[in-house]
């Protein structure tokens, strides 16, 4: 079972955001089996605001084929913790079980519900 720390430093870089983006990620990611978890700290990047940046940018160079970009919002962090973890499970649930986008391909109401059922499902297998 590895560590927050472990986990932060795994990540090389890719967790973009405030310390308590940061530590959420990483807590959350502890509840995980290690297959998870080093699938996650290889392939997601995991970005917020900075305190002391407007913006940011990445290059194409920067996500490799097969990353994946999840954002977490000012708005979310101010939430309870375990509305916070559960929603990082959640998004991490997609990338897991290979989720299509609905925003880059066009998919059916019905589609996207069931998509956010397994997701939801997906964090609730960890207690979240």
């Amino acid at each position: 079972m590895k560590t927050a720390k472990e986990i932060y430093y795994d990540f090389e870089g890719k967790l973009v955001g405030t310390p308590l983006l940061k530590s959420s990620v990483c807590q959350t990611l502890i509840k995980m089996p290690d297959e998870i978890i080093n699938l996650v700290t290889s392939a997601c990047w995991f970005l917020g605001s900075i305190k002391d940046a407007w913006g940011y940018t990445f290059t194409g160079n920067d996500l490799r084929k097969d990353q994946h970009l999840i954002f977490l919002s000012d708005s979310l962090l101010s939430q309870d913790t375990e509305q916070i973890m559960f929603s990082i499970a959640h998004e991490i649930g997609h990338v897991i079980l290979k989720h299509r986008n609905s925003t880059f391909v066009k998919q059916t109401k019905k589609e996207i519900r069931l998509q956010e059922t397994q997701a939801d499902n997906f964090a609730k297998q960890f207690g979240f």
